[in-house]
């Protein structure tokens, strides 16, 4: 049975006239049945153009932490918006808003501001090499870092079939339309395995000029790094004169308001943000220690946007980092985020279903297996049809995660107990609907 109401459908329609698949996003198309057109969203709440209700765990793949259309962001946009949105200079609302970064996330030194999180990753990297005089990018199987050449290898889509073997990983290419030279800039290593990555710094150290990592995988099913194993990574980096590159595009402000490097206590060197610092508006950021950051300032490193740094962008940053410091927020989302967690494990346990829950209260998702998640190649013994199955109930019955485990649900402050009870639920009927 379809997704699509009437006026959805319709809508969808008009959308394949003139978008490609009927979005700009290939991750928003689910089939020319089943892709949904939003009309608007409310607090913890998406309405498609049937006006049907969806509680919303998808936030945008993670940006919306205080729910869809936050007063206080939506004035401090509209503030902004009607005093001019992009200038060839600096203005004094993005002057505020790095400012209420840094005080945010204080191993921060100096930034500058980007607009997403493909653009900050890509940044980073080329910043790394700068600064190191090295060319080789470390990244893990099963990380995504947006959608720029240097990194679209072995990220969540692989097939773990295709990755060769562990002890030494084949970079999967995936997309077409990539050199197949950037392949030899590029290591693979598998997560929370630090004798592989102390080899691989043996053989390559000399030309390592970063770990790009997620500290913890957002696009691996929330999966947290094993105790030791982020110190034993700034161990390494700091000996062979590499960077340690913090990818918070997803943990930036949903682990809390330092992000991911506070959470764990540990330092990068440089960390890129998007996603949550603006409440789903258009901002990024790169930023990270004062000799690194430097290297911008001395010349000869390039990095430019006609929209970075935007008024808008600025504005909700400002916004929404206010209400994340008064502490609420992060309040809400445990409460929330701890009730699923708990609720989703007993009614696996109750239903005799293998299942992990495996993240933190703001982001987390469901292993459906009876083995260990350590990394990427885990996944294969995950039963992705059965998840699938039970989230397209759950859609069906107006509940709305993402229908791949290895994208996690993302919590919002706007989310209420009233939402748990329903989300246990949906997810209780359409477990017992798909094992039947």
């Amino acid at each position: 049975m379809s997704l699509q109401g009437p006026k959805t459908a319709e809508w969808f329609g008009r959308a394949s006239s003139a978008l490609v698949n009927g979005v700009s996003s290939g991750f928003r198309y689910w089939g020319d049945d089943d892709t949904l057109v939003i009309d608007r969203g409310e607090g913890a709440y998406a309405f498609d153009m049937d006006g049907k209700r969806y509680i919303d765990y998808q936030l945008g793949f993670g940006p919306i932490i205080l729910g869809h259309g936050h007063q206080s962001v939506v004035d401090a946009v509209s503030k902004a918006a009607s005093r001019g949105t992009v200038f060839a200079m600096t203005t004094a609302v993005e002057v505020e808003a790095a400012e209420a970064m840094l005080k945010a996330i204080p191993w921060l030194d100096a930034l500058r501001f980007t607009n997403t999180g493909t653009e900050a990753t890509m940044h980073a990297i080329r910043l790394a090499r700068a600064v190191t005089g090295k060319d080789l990018i470390v990244k893990f199987e099963g990380a995504y870092h947006g959608a720029h050449d240097y990194v679209a290898f072995s990220t969540a889509g692989s097939p773990v079939g295709n990755l060769g073997s562990r002890r030494s990983p084949v970079p999967y290419q995936v997309s077409s339309g990539v050199p197949s030279t950037i392949r030899d800039y590029i290591r693979i290593a598998p997560f929370n395995d630090l004798d592989f990555m102390e080899q691989l710094f043996q053989r390559d150290g000399h030309r390592i000029a970063a770990i790009l990592a997620e500290p913890m995988m957002g696009n691996l099913f929330g999966l947290m790094p094993i105790d030791g194993y982020l110190e034993g990574l700034r161990a390494i980096t700091d000996e062979w004169g590499s960077m340690l590159i913090f990818d918070e595009v997803k943990t930036g402000f949903r682990m809390g308001l330092g992000g991911a490097a506070e959470y764990f206590g540990i330092v990068p060197d440089i960390g890129t943000y998007a996603k949550s610092m603006g409440n789903g508006y258009p901002i990024a950021a790169v930023g990270g220690r004062a000799e690194v950051m430097s290297a911008w300032a001395e010349g000869g490193v390039m990095q430019a946007g006609t929209y970075s740094g935007n008024s808008i962008g600025a504005a909700a940053t400002i916004a929404t980092i206010a209400e994340l410091t008064t502490g609420g927020p992060y309040a809400q989302i445990d409460k929330v985020g701890n009730a699923l967690m708990s609720g989703l494990a007993k009614i696996c346990s109750d239903h005799s279903e293998p299942a992990t829950i495996i993240g933190i209260p703001s982001m987390f998702s469901i292993f459906f297996s009876d083995r260990e998640l350590k990394d990427y190649r885990d996944t294969a013994h995950h039963d992705g049809d059965l998840y699938a199955e039970v989230i397209t109930g759950m859609i069906h019955r107006g509940v709305m995660p993402v229908d791949d485990a290895k994208e996690p649900w993302f919590i919002s402050s706007a989310h209420s107990d009233e939402d748990v009870a329903e989300t246990l639920t949906a997810f209780e009927e359409a477990l017992v609907e798909a094992r039947s």
